[in-house]
């Protein structure tokens, strides 16, 4: 099943909202691994810690979550 076309007017915008926190967690995919981070405000940390595993370990394969508070931004209100 598609996804009805959904007309949105281009002078709005989302992004993450300002005064939010991003939390990123990441899981290793490799067989019965059960690696996974604890979740943390820093993305960029989550990557790091799946190249070391995957150094330790040779698994290759993640599942990386981030998640934020969108904020939807501009047109009249």
């Amino acid at each position: 099943m598609t996804a009805a076309p959904v007309d949105v007017p281009v002078t709005h915008r989302i992004g993450p909202h300002p005064q939010g926190e991003a939390a990123a967690t990441a899981s290793c995919l490799d067989g019965a691994c059960t690696w996974e981070t604890q979740p943390t405000p820093a993305p960029p940390g989550v990557n790091g810690a799946c190249l070391a595993h995957a150094v330790a370990t040779g698994h290759d394969t993640f599942a990386v979550t981030v998640e934020y508070v969108a904020l939807v931004t501009g047109g009249p209100r």
